[in-house]
Protein backbone atom coordinates (compact mmCIF):
# COMPACT_ATOMS: atom_id res chain seq x y z
CA UNK A 1 0.00 0.00 0.00
CA UNK A 2 1.32 3.42 -0.94
CA UNK A 3 2.14 5.83 1.87
CA UNK A 4 1.17 8.82 -0.29
CA UNK A 5 -1.96 10.47 1.13
CA UNK A 6 -5.05 10.58 -1.06
CA UNK A 7 -5.00 14.37 -0.77
CA UNK A 8 -1.78 14.42 -2.79
CA UNK A 9 -3.11 12.28 -5.63
CA UNK A 10 -0.92 11.31 -8.56
CA UNK A 11 -3.74 12.41 -10.88
CA UNK A 12 -2.20 14.42 -13.72
CA UNK A 13 -4.38 17.29 -14.81
CA UNK A 14 -3.92 18.45 -18.35
CA UNK A 15 -6.06 21.17 -19.93
CA UNK A 16 -4.94 22.45 -23.30
CA UNK A 17 -7.84 24.73 -24.18
CA UNK A 18 -6.33 27.87 -22.69
CA UNK A 19 -2.75 29.00 -22.57
CA UNK A 20 -3.11 32.58 -21.35
CA UNK A 21 -5.33 33.85 -18.57
CA UNK A 22 -6.37 37.39 -17.79
CA UNK A 23 -9.42 39.30 -16.59
CA UNK A 24 -11.49 40.25 -19.59
CA UNK A 25 -11.43 44.00 -20.14
CA UNK A 26 -13.50 44.03 -23.31
CA UNK A 27 -10.77 43.48 -25.87
CA UNK A 28 -11.20 39.68 -25.91
CA UNK A 29 -14.14 37.29 -26.04
CA UNK A 30 -15.02 35.02 -23.14
CA UNK A 31 -15.52 31.39 -24.15
CA UNK A 32 -17.02 29.97 -21.00
CA UNK A 33 -17.20 26.21 -20.62
CA UNK A 34 -20.34 24.48 -19.42
CA UNK A 35 -19.93 21.75 -16.85
CA UNK A 36 -22.60 20.09 -14.68
CA UNK A 37 -22.82 20.78 -10.97
CA UNK A 38 -25.11 21.92 -8.18
CA UNK A 39 -24.80 25.63 -8.95
CA UNK A 40 -25.45 25.04 -12.64
CA UNK A 41 -28.57 23.12 -11.55
CA UNK A 42 -29.58 26.05 -9.33
CA UNK A 43 -29.24 28.39 -12.31
CA UNK A 44 -31.41 26.14 -14.48
CA UNK A 45 -33.99 25.86 -11.70
CA UNK A 46 -34.18 29.64 -11.22
CA UNK A 47 -34.45 30.15 -14.97
CA UNK A 48 -37.34 27.69 -15.12
CA UNK A 49 -39.09 29.37 -12.17
CA UNK A 50 -38.76 32.85 -13.68
CA UNK A 51 -38.68 32.42 -17.45
CA UNK A 52 -41.43 29.84 -17.92
CA UNK A 53 -44.05 32.07 -16.20
CA UNK A 54 -42.85 35.06 -18.24
CA UNK A 55 -43.43 33.26 -21.52
CA UNK A 56 -46.54 31.30 -20.48
CA UNK A 57 -48.65 33.61 -18.29
CA UNK A 58 -49.92 35.84 -21.16
CA UNK A 59 -51.78 32.82 -22.57
CA UNK A 60 -53.85 32.33 -19.41
CA UNK A 61 -57.34 33.85 -19.30
CA UNK A 62 -59.40 34.96 -16.32
CA UNK A 63 -63.06 35.99 -16.42
CA UNK A 64 -62.96 36.17 -20.21
CA UNK A 65 -59.83 38.30 -20.48
CA UNK A 66 -56.08 37.87 -20.32
CA UNK A 67 -55.11 36.99 -16.74
CA UNK A 68 -52.19 39.43 -16.58
CA UNK A 69 -52.76 42.46 -18.77
CA UNK A 70 -51.41 45.99 -18.50
CA UNK A 71 -54.04 48.12 -20.25
CA UNK A 72 -52.22 51.41 -20.73
CA UNK A 73 -54.95 53.13 -22.84
CA UNK A 74 -57.56 52.02 -20.31
CA UNK A 75 -55.28 53.06 -17.42
CA UNK A 76 -55.67 49.86 -15.47
CA UNK A 77 -53.68 46.69 -14.76
CA UNK A 78 -55.25 43.26 -14.46
CA UNK A 79 -53.68 40.67 -12.17
CA UNK A 80 -56.06 37.72 -12.33
CA UNK A 81 -59.02 38.82 -10.17
CA UNK A 82 -57.41 42.09 -9.09
CA UNK A 83 -57.73 45.34 -11.07
CA UNK A 84 -55.24 48.09 -10.28
CA UNK A 85 -56.27 51.62 -11.24
CA UNK A 86 -54.17 54.81 -11.31
CA UNK A 87 -55.67 55.67 -7.93
CA UNK A 88 -54.00 52.50 -6.58
CA UNK A 89 -50.56 53.96 -7.26
CA UNK A 90 -49.59 53.14 -3.68
CA UNK A 91 -49.60 49.42 -4.58
CA UNK A 92 -47.19 49.95 -7.48
CA UNK A 93 -44.97 52.14 -5.33
CA UNK A 94 -44.89 49.46 -2.63
CA UNK A 95 -44.04 46.80 -5.24
CA UNK A 96 -41.05 48.83 -6.45
CA UNK A 97 -39.96 49.55 -2.89
CA UNK A 98 -40.29 45.84 -2.04
CA UNK A 99 -38.12 44.87 -5.03
CA UNK A 100 -35.38 47.33 -4.04
CA UNK A 101 -35.35 46.36 -0.37
CA UNK A 102 -35.38 42.65 -1.25
CA UNK A 103 -32.38 43.25 -3.52
CA UNK A 104 -30.58 45.08 -0.71
CA UNK A 105 -31.35 42.20 1.66
CA UNK A 106 -29.98 39.62 -0.75
CA UNK A 107 -26.85 41.71 -1.33
CA UNK A 108 -26.19 42.22 2.38
CA UNK A 109 -26.37 38.46 2.94
CA UNK A 110 -24.89 36.96 -0.23
CA UNK A 111 -23.46 39.72 -2.40
CA UNK A 112 -24.42 39.64 -6.07
CA UNK A 113 -26.40 36.42 -5.80
CA UNK A 114 -29.20 38.13 -7.74
CA UNK A 115 -26.84 38.77 -10.66
CA UNK A 116 -25.76 35.16 -10.88
CA UNK A 117 -29.18 33.52 -10.69
CA UNK A 118 -32.12 35.90 -11.30
CA UNK A 119 -30.91 38.86 -13.38
CA UNK A 120 -32.59 38.99 -16.84
CA UNK A 121 -29.20 39.75 -18.41
CA UNK A 122 -27.77 36.56 -16.91
CA UNK A 123 -30.76 34.36 -17.76
CA UNK A 124 -31.06 35.44 -21.38
CA UNK A 125 -27.28 35.26 -21.80
CA UNK A 126 -27.47 31.65 -20.61
CA UNK A 127 -30.13 30.99 -23.25
CA UNK A 128 -28.03 32.59 -25.97
CA UNK A 129 -24.84 30.78 -25.02
CA UNK A 130 -26.73 27.49 -24.79
CA UNK A 131 -27.93 27.86 -28.39
CA UNK A 132 -24.43 28.98 -29.35
CA UNK A 133 -23.09 25.72 -27.97
CA UNK A 134 -25.67 23.76 -29.97
CA UNK A 135 -24.66 25.56 -33.16
CA UNK A 136 -20.88 25.94 -32.78
CA UNK A 137 -19.82 23.33 -30.23
CA UNK A 138 -17.77 23.50 -27.04
CA UNK A 139 -15.70 26.46 -25.88
CA UNK A 140 -12.60 25.10 -27.58
CA UNK A 141 -14.50 24.48 -30.82
CA UNK A 142 -15.95 28.01 -30.75
CA UNK A 143 -12.48 29.48 -30.32
CA UNK A 144 -11.20 27.54 -33.33
CA UNK A 145 -14.28 28.46 -35.36
CA UNK A 146 -13.82 32.18 -34.70
CA UNK A 147 -10.14 31.96 -35.56
CA UNK A 148 -10.61 30.16 -38.90
CA UNK A 149 -11.23 32.04 -42.16
CA UNK A 150 -14.77 32.28 -43.49
CA UNK A 151 -15.88 29.15 -45.30
CA UNK A 152 -19.07 27.17 -45.84
CA UNK A 153 -18.89 25.44 -42.46
CA UNK A 154 -18.37 28.69 -40.57
CA UNK A 155 -21.18 30.45 -42.45
CA UNK A 156 -23.55 27.53 -41.81
CA UNK A 157 -22.84 27.40 -38.07
CA UNK A 158 -22.95 31.17 -37.60
CA UNK A 159 -26.20 31.43 -39.58
CA UNK A 160 -27.83 28.68 -37.51
CA UNK A 161 -26.75 30.38 -34.28
CA UNK A 162 -28.10 33.78 -35.29
CA UNK A 163 -31.34 32.22 -36.52
CA UNK A 164 -31.88 30.78 -33.02
CA UNK A 165 -30.93 34.12 -31.44
CA UNK A 166 -33.41 35.94 -33.65
CA UNK A 167 -36.09 33.42 -32.69
CA UNK A 168 -35.44 33.85 -28.97
CA UNK A 169 -35.45 37.66 -29.19
CA UNK A 170 -38.57 37.72 -31.37
CA UNK A 171 -40.50 35.52 -28.94
CA UNK A 172 -39.25 37.69 -26.07
CA UNK A 173 -40.37 40.91 -27.79
CA UNK A 174 -43.80 39.58 -28.73
CA UNK A 175 -44.32 38.19 -25.22
CA UNK A 176 -43.37 41.56 -23.76
CA UNK A 177 -45.84 43.31 -26.07
CA UNK A 178 -48.46 40.70 -25.20
CA UNK A 179 -48.63 41.94 -21.64
CA UNK A 180 -49.63 45.40 -22.92
CA UNK A 181 -51.65 44.77 -26.09
CA UNK A 182 -52.86 41.18 -25.62
CA UNK A 183 -50.84 38.14 -26.64
CA UNK A 184 -53.16 37.08 -29.47
CA UNK A 185 -53.19 40.61 -30.81
CA UNK A 186 -49.39 40.85 -30.54
CA UNK A 187 -48.80 37.69 -32.61
CA UNK A 188 -51.45 38.40 -35.24
CA UNK A 189 -50.29 41.97 -35.80
CA UNK A 190 -46.68 40.80 -36.09
CA UNK A 191 -47.51 38.45 -38.95
CA UNK A 192 -49.59 41.11 -40.71
CA UNK A 193 -47.01 43.84 -39.93
CA UNK A 194 -49.83 45.92 -38.45
CA UNK A 195 -48.19 47.27 -35.31
CA UNK A 196 -48.67 50.96 -34.62
CA UNK A 197 -45.65 53.18 -34.15
CA UNK A 198 -45.51 52.64 -30.38
CA UNK A 199 -45.70 48.88 -30.75
CA UNK A 200 -42.97 48.84 -33.41
CA UNK A 201 -40.69 50.99 -31.24
CA UNK A 202 -41.31 48.70 -28.24
CA UNK A 203 -40.81 45.55 -30.32
CA UNK A 204 -37.48 46.61 -31.84
CA UNK A 205 -36.23 48.13 -28.60
CA UNK A 206 -36.74 44.89 -26.68
CA UNK A 207 -35.46 42.81 -29.62
CA UNK A 208 -32.16 44.65 -29.99
CA UNK A 209 -31.78 45.09 -26.23
CA UNK A 210 -31.59 41.32 -25.80
CA UNK A 211 -29.97 40.52 -29.16
CA UNK A 212 -27.05 42.89 -28.61
CA UNK A 213 -26.70 42.78 -24.83
CA UNK A 214 -27.02 39.03 -24.33
CA UNK A 215 -25.71 37.90 -27.69
CA UNK A 216 -22.64 40.09 -28.11
CA UNK A 217 -21.92 42.37 -25.14
CA UNK A 218 -22.70 39.78 -22.44
CA UNK A 219 -20.27 40.01 -19.53
CA UNK A 220 -19.29 43.59 -20.36
CA UNK A 221 -22.71 44.70 -19.10
CA UNK A 222 -21.85 43.17 -15.72
CA UNK A 223 -18.30 44.55 -15.72
CA UNK A 224 -18.78 48.10 -16.91
CA UNK A 225 -22.43 49.06 -17.46
CA UNK A 226 -24.58 47.68 -14.64
CA UNK A 227 -24.91 50.29 -11.84
CA UNK A 228 -25.67 47.57 -9.31
CA UNK A 229 -22.08 46.35 -9.58
CA UNK A 230 -20.92 49.79 -8.49
CA UNK A 231 -23.24 50.34 -5.55
CA UNK A 232 -23.11 46.86 -4.06
CA UNK A 233 -20.04 47.79 -2.01
CA UNK A 234 -22.11 50.08 0.21
CA UNK A 235 -24.59 47.26 0.88
CA UNK A 236 -22.06 44.64 1.94
CA UNK A 237 -19.75 44.21 4.90
CA UNK A 238 -17.04 41.84 6.06
CA UNK A 239 -19.64 39.19 6.93
CA UNK A 240 -21.34 39.15 3.52
CA UNK A 241 -20.80 35.79 1.85
CA UNK A 242 -19.46 35.77 -1.70
CA UNK A 243 -17.72 33.33 -4.01
CA UNK A 244 -14.22 33.15 -2.49
CA UNK A 245 -11.00 31.27 -3.08
CA UNK A 246 -9.53 29.86 0.15
CA UNK A 247 -5.86 30.82 -0.24
CA UNK A 248 -5.06 29.27 3.14
CA UNK A 249 -5.65 25.89 1.53
CA UNK A 250 -4.77 26.65 -2.05
CA UNK A 251 -1.39 28.38 -1.86
CA UNK A 252 1.23 27.89 -3.04
CA UNK A 253 -0.59 26.59 -6.08
CA UNK A 254 1.00 24.27 -8.58
CA UNK A 255 0.19 21.48 -10.99
CA UNK A 256 0.26 17.93 -9.77
CA UNK A 257 3.32 16.20 -11.21
CA UNK A 258 3.13 12.48 -11.57
CA UNK A 259 5.99 10.74 -9.79
CA UNK A 260 7.13 13.90 -7.95
CA UNK A 261 6.80 15.07 -4.34
CA UNK A 262 3.96 17.63 -4.23
CA UNK A 263 3.89 18.07 -0.45
CA UNK A 264 5.17 21.64 -0.69
CA UNK A 265 2.16 22.76 -2.72
CA UNK A 266 -1.31 23.82 -1.71
CA UNK A 267 -4.55 22.22 -2.83
CA UNK A 268 -4.91 24.44 -5.92
CA UNK A 269 -3.49 22.47 -8.85
CA UNK A 270 -3.50 25.56 -11.10
CA UNK A 271 -5.77 23.92 -13.66
CA UNK A 272 -7.54 27.22 -14.47
CA UNK A 273 -10.88 25.46 -14.69
CA UNK A 274 -12.40 28.10 -12.38
CA UNK A 275 -11.53 30.72 -14.98
CA UNK A 276 -12.64 28.68 -17.96
CA UNK A 277 -16.23 28.31 -16.68
CA UNK A 278 -16.61 31.92 -15.48
CA UNK A 279 -19.15 33.78 -17.67
CA UNK A 280 -17.40 37.10 -17.01
CA UNK A 281 -13.80 35.89 -17.36
CA UNK A 282 -12.87 36.45 -13.71
CA UNK A 283 -9.98 34.65 -12.00
CA UNK A 284 -11.44 34.30 -8.52
CA UNK A 285 -8.05 33.27 -7.14
CA UNK A 286 -6.74 36.82 -7.28
CA UNK A 287 -9.49 38.04 -4.94
CA UNK A 288 -12.99 39.50 -5.05
CA UNK A 289 -13.60 41.44 -8.26
CA UNK A 290 -16.29 43.67 -9.68
CA UNK A 291 -16.92 41.19 -12.49
CA UNK A 292 -17.86 38.33 -10.17
CA UNK A 293 -21.62 37.78 -10.25
CA UNK A 294 -21.73 35.06 -7.57
CA UNK A 295 -23.06 32.42 -9.95
CA UNK A 296 -21.02 29.69 -8.24
CA UNK A 297 -19.97 27.99 -11.49
CA UNK A 298 -16.31 28.18 -10.47
CA UNK A 299 -17.26 26.25 -7.31
CA UNK A 300 -18.70 23.47 -9.47
CA UNK A 301 -15.54 23.37 -11.58
CA UNK A 302 -13.16 23.39 -8.59
CA UNK A 303 -15.14 20.75 -6.67
CA UNK A 304 -15.03 18.51 -9.73
CA UNK A 305 -11.25 18.84 -9.94
CA UNK A 306 -10.80 18.34 -6.20
CA UNK A 307 -12.80 15.12 -6.46
CA UNK A 308 -10.63 13.90 -9.30
CA UNK A 309 -7.38 14.60 -7.48
CA UNK A 310 -8.70 13.15 -4.23
CA UNK A 311 -8.78 16.38 -2.23
CA UNK A 312 -11.47 17.94 -0.10
CA UNK A 313 -14.12 20.02 -1.85
CA UNK A 314 -14.62 23.66 -0.94
CA UNK A 315 -11.35 25.22 -2.08
CA UNK A 316 -13.62 27.77 -3.73
CA UNK A 317 -16.83 28.27 -1.80
CA UNK A 318 -19.29 30.83 -0.49
CA UNK A 319 -17.79 32.49 2.56
CA UNK A 320 -17.28 35.95 4.00
CA UNK A 321 -14.18 38.11 4.15
CA UNK A 322 -14.18 37.65 7.93
CA UNK A 323 -14.16 33.84 7.57
CA UNK A 324 -11.42 33.95 4.95
CA UNK A 325 -9.06 36.31 6.75
CA UNK A 326 -9.39 34.53 10.06
CA UNK A 327 -9.65 31.03 8.59
CA UNK A 328 -12.95 30.43 10.42
CA UNK A 329 -16.00 28.28 9.84
CA UNK A 330 -19.28 29.85 8.80
CA UNK A 331 -20.86 31.96 11.52
CA UNK A 332 -24.34 33.33 12.11
CA UNK A 333 -24.57 35.15 8.81
CA UNK A 334 -28.18 36.25 9.16
CA UNK A 335 -28.01 37.43 12.77
CA UNK A 336 -26.41 40.79 11.98
CA UNK A 337 -27.99 44.25 12.22
CA UNK A 338 -27.84 45.11 8.53
CA UNK A 339 -29.52 42.02 7.02
CA UNK A 340 -32.00 41.86 9.90
CA UNK A 341 -33.06 45.47 9.29
CA UNK A 342 -33.35 44.80 5.55
CA UNK A 343 -35.38 41.65 6.11
CA UNK A 344 -37.67 43.43 8.57
CA UNK A 345 -38.24 46.23 6.05
CA UNK A 346 -38.89 43.62 3.35
CA UNK A 347 -41.47 41.87 5.52
CA UNK A 348 -43.22 45.15 6.38
CA UNK A 349 -43.35 46.21 2.72
CA UNK A 350 -44.63 42.80 1.62
CA UNK A 351 -47.34 42.93 4.30
CA UNK A 352 -48.34 46.38 3.02
CA UNK A 353 -48.61 45.06 -0.54
CA UNK A 354 -50.74 42.09 0.49
CA UNK A 355 -53.02 44.29 2.59
CA UNK A 356 -53.40 46.81 -0.25
CA UNK A 357 -54.19 44.08 -2.78
CA UNK A 358 -56.67 42.01 -0.79
CA UNK A 359 -58.38 44.80 1.13
CA UNK A 360 -58.58 47.44 -1.56
CA UNK A 361 -62.09 48.64 -2.40
CA UNK A 362 -63.76 48.85 -5.81
CA UNK A 363 -65.16 52.25 -4.92
CA UNK A 364 -63.16 55.34 -4.06
CA UNK A 365 -64.40 58.61 -2.61
CA UNK A 366 -62.46 61.78 -1.94
CA UNK A 367 -64.10 64.53 0.11
CA UNK A 368 -62.98 68.14 0.57
CA UNK A 369 -64.89 70.66 2.66
CA UNK A 370 -65.38 74.13 1.19
CA UNK A 371 -63.17 76.49 3.19
CA UNK A 372 -64.51 79.88 2.13
CA UNK A 373 -67.06 80.22 3.53
CA UNK A 374 -66.95 77.37 6.02
CA UNK A 375 -70.71 77.54 6.47
CA UNK A 376 -73.64 79.65 5.31
CA UNK A 377 -76.67 80.69 7.37
CA UNK A 378 -79.74 80.30 5.18
CA UNK A 379 -82.94 82.39 5.38
CA UNK A 380 -84.86 79.49 6.91
CA UNK A 381 -82.34 79.35 9.81
CA UNK A 382 -80.62 76.23 8.52
CA UNK A 383 -76.86 75.97 8.29
CA UNK A 384 -75.42 74.91 4.97
CA UNK A 385 -71.97 73.36 4.28
CA UNK A 386 -70.56 72.56 0.88
CA UNK A 387 -68.42 69.49 0.13
CA UNK A 388 -66.53 68.81 -3.10
CA UNK A 389 -66.64 65.06 -3.72
CA UNK A 390 -64.99 62.82 -6.30
CA UNK A 391 -66.43 59.31 -6.64
CA UNK A 392 -64.63 56.63 -8.68
CA UNK A 393 -66.20 53.38 -9.84
CA UNK A 394 -63.34 50.83 -10.02
CA UNK A 395 -65.51 47.89 -11.04
CA UNK A 396 -65.80 46.45 -14.55
CA UNK A 397 -69.51 47.35 -14.91
CA UNK A 398 -71.62 50.49 -14.76
CA UNK A 399 -73.61 51.00 -11.56
CA UNK A 400 -76.09 53.37 -9.94
CA UNK A 401 -75.10 54.83 -6.57
CA UNK A 402 -76.83 56.68 -3.77
CA UNK A 403 -75.19 59.30 -1.58
CA UNK A 404 -76.33 59.61 2.03
CA UNK A 405 -75.16 61.78 4.92
CA UNK A 406 -75.82 60.85 8.55
CA UNK A 407 -74.75 62.00 12.00
CA UNK A 408 -77.04 64.90 12.86
CA UNK A 409 -80.84 64.98 13.24
CA UNK A 410 -82.67 66.67 10.40
CA UNK A 411 -79.74 66.58 7.99
CA UNK A 412 -80.62 66.93 4.28
CA UNK A 413 -78.65 67.18 1.03
CA UNK A 414 -79.23 68.14 -2.58
CA UNK A 415 -78.64 64.46 -3.51
CA UNK A 416 -81.22 62.86 -1.21
CA UNK A 417 -83.42 61.69 -4.06
CA UNK A 418 -80.87 61.36 -6.84
CA UNK A 419 -79.00 58.44 -8.35
CA UNK A 420 -75.40 58.75 -9.46
CA UNK A 421 -74.68 56.65 -12.55
CA UNK A 422 -71.01 55.78 -13.01
CA UNK A 423 -69.62 53.67 -15.82
CA UNK A 424 -66.60 51.39 -15.33
CA UNK A 425 -63.58 53.46 -14.38
CA UNK A 426 -65.54 56.72 -14.36
CA UNK A 427 -64.76 59.41 -11.80
CA UNK A 428 -67.50 61.94 -11.14
CA UNK A 429 -67.08 65.22 -9.30
CA UNK A 430 -70.09 66.63 -7.47
CA UNK A 431 -70.79 69.58 -5.20
CA UNK A 432 -72.74 68.30 -2.21
CA UNK A 433 -74.83 70.83 -0.25
CA UNK A 434 -75.60 69.67 3.29
CA UNK A 435 -78.16 71.48 5.45
CA UNK A 436 -78.91 71.11 9.16
CA UNK A 437 -81.42 73.08 11.27
CA UNK A 438 -79.42 75.37 13.53
CA UNK A 439 -81.40 74.22 16.55
CA UNK A 440 -80.06 70.69 16.02
CA UNK A 441 -76.42 71.75 16.28
CA UNK A 442 -74.79 71.24 19.66
CA UNK A 443 -71.53 73.03 18.86
CA UNK A 444 -69.58 74.81 16.19
CA UNK A 445 -68.54 71.50 14.63
CA UNK A 446 -70.02 68.01 14.65
CA UNK A 447 -68.96 64.76 12.98
CA UNK A 448 -70.96 63.43 10.03
CA UNK A 449 -70.61 60.38 7.81
CA UNK A 450 -70.90 60.48 4.03
CA UNK A 451 -71.73 57.11 2.45
CA UNK A 452 -71.81 56.13 -1.22
CA UNK A 453 -73.55 52.80 -1.89
CA UNK A 454 -74.29 50.86 -5.05
CA UNK A 455 -77.97 50.20 -5.73
CA UNK A 456 -78.56 46.47 -5.35
CA UNK A 457 -75.00 45.83 -4.16
CA UNK A 458 -74.80 46.98 -0.54
CA UNK A 459 -71.32 45.50 -0.17
CA UNK A 460 -70.06 47.96 -2.79
CA UNK A 461 -69.97 51.04 -0.59
CA UNK A 462 -67.57 53.62 0.76
CA UNK A 463 -67.86 55.82 3.84
CA UNK A 464 -66.00 58.99 4.76
CA UNK A 465 -65.89 60.72 8.14
CA UNK A 466 -66.00 64.51 7.98
CA UNK A 467 -67.11 67.54 9.99
CA UNK A 468 -70.13 69.82 9.74
CA UNK A 469 -69.39 73.39 10.75
CA UNK A 470 -71.80 76.00 12.14
CA UNK A 471 -72.00 79.02 14.44
CA UNK A 472 -72.81 76.90 17.47
CA UNK A 473 -75.51 77.66 20.06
Amino acid sequence: MSDTPTKKSDYLIEHEDYTHWEINSGDTSVYARRIPGRFRNIKWTMMAILLIPFFVLPYFTWNGRQAIYFDIPGRKFYLFDITIWPQDLLILALLMLFAFILLFSMTAIAGRIFCGTMCPQTMWTDLMTLTERWAEGSARQRMKLDAMPWNAEKIRKKAFKHLMWITICTVTSVTFLGYFSGIDNAWSKLFTLDYNVYEWVSFWFVFFLFYINTGFVREQICNWVCPYARIQAVMTDKDTITTTYDYHRGEPRGRVKKGQDNSDKGDCVDCNMCVSVCPTGVDIRVGSQIGCINCGLCIDACDDIMTKVGREKGLIRFMSYHELENNLKAGKRFLRPRPMIYMLATAITFTGIMYSLFFKTDLDMNVNHERSPTYTVMSDRTIQNMYHIIILNKTEVASDFTLKVTGIDGITTNYDNKLLKLTSGQAKKIDLLVKVPQKNLSGNRQPITLTVESVGKPKLSKSYESMFFGPGN
